[in-house]
């Protein structure tokens, strides 16, 4: 098990929903000895913005405002954590710009960053509208999305979704790690769904068999995940849909870890998709591992359980 991460990145926006971020992105560096680094990132007003309507910014003033309110906020903060996380080493920016670009500044593989998200339902309800989903798809490294109230304990359980792909795959290993790192069960998800309606004896041999293939992805999962891992692994094999499958499988305590990729072209914007409409319902803590296509040291499931037995 890989016991640490470089840092533990999270951005702040003086706001609930980033406040819980903070909170569990401090869990999160004091069980894996890493650093926390608080960002603060504000962005001045358009004076453009203003023009036909009267409005009179103040440039200068309001400049200063917003960057001592930013500053004021992220010291608020940083008290808060070094007075419950004393064993934890924090570092906090206030930078100006946008969040999408501030927050991927310097990142590498082993870190994980993290951004809060409204308790309300629809991609409109995120921080910043888009910057979760940007950082999805921009970062090197894991990304947690955190919704909702936050406890100051570790996860009751880890849930990942696989699919037997190189994404599932490398997403397993993270909550496999994360599992271990926290004392937590780990639960093994994986979806099936059979798309059409068994009307005579071959399509219900057709969806029987559907179900046995299914079966054995998960098995294969199940047990390369036993063999590496201390946690206890719980498979669970779901009718249906992705989405469904972890939303309805997820409950308060739990983290929820997806890869961002599937398999092929068409399997891996079926997958996208997922990973989208689980940041938009899901109410506990959701960790997105990124894949890219080229990524030499993923390998799919069935090759790390072949390197296993081997």
């Amino acid at each position: 098990m890989k016991s640490m991460s470089n840092k533990i990145i999270v951005g702040f926006k003086g706001i609930e929903s980033s406040s819980g971020a903070v909170q569990w992105a401090a869990n999160e560096a004091r069980a894996r000895h890493a650093e926390l680094h608080i960002v603060s990132c504000y962005e001045y007003p358009s004076i453009a913005a203003g023009v036909g309507y009267g409005v009179d910014y103040g440039a200068g003033a309001t400049y200063d405002v917003i960057r001592s309110t930013a500053a004021a906020n992220a010291a608020e903060i940083r008290a808060s954590i070094d007075a419950s996380h004393p064993d934890v080493m924090v570092s906090v920016d206030v930078v100006p710009g946008p969040a999408t670009m501030v927050l991927l500044d310097g990142l590498d593989d082993d870190d994980v960053v993290v951004v809060g998200a409204s308790s309300h339902d629809g991609a409109a309800a995120f921080w910043l509208g888009t910057t979760p989903r940007h950082l999805v798809h921009n970062s090197p490294c894991p990304v947690a999305v955190i919704r909702g109230s936050v406890g100051g304990g570790a996860p009751d359980r880890v849930i990942v979704g696989v699919d037997g792909s190189r994404a599932s795959g490398k997403a397993l290993r993270w909550a496999g790690d994360e599992a271990d790192r926290h004392g937590a069960e780990l639960v093994v998800v994986h979806a099936w769904d059979y798309p059409y309606d068994p009307t005579d004896t071959a399509s219900v041999q057709g969806r029987d068999l559907t179900e046995i293939d299914a079966a054995c992805t998960l098995d294969r999962a199940v047990e390369t995940a036993r063999e590496r891992f201390a946690a206890v692994v719980t498979p669970t094999l779901v009718e249906g849909g992705p989405v469904m499958a972890l939303l309805e499988t997820a409950r308060d305590g739990d983290i929820l870890v997806l890869g961002s990729r599937g398999r092929g072209a068409l399997r891996s914007r079926i997958f996208g998709s997922t990973a989208n409409s689980i940041l938009d319902a899901a109410a506990v803590p959701v960790v997105i591992v990124r894949t890219d296509p080229d990524d030499d040291h993923s390998t799919n499931l069935d090759a790390e359980h072949a390197l296993a037995t081997a």
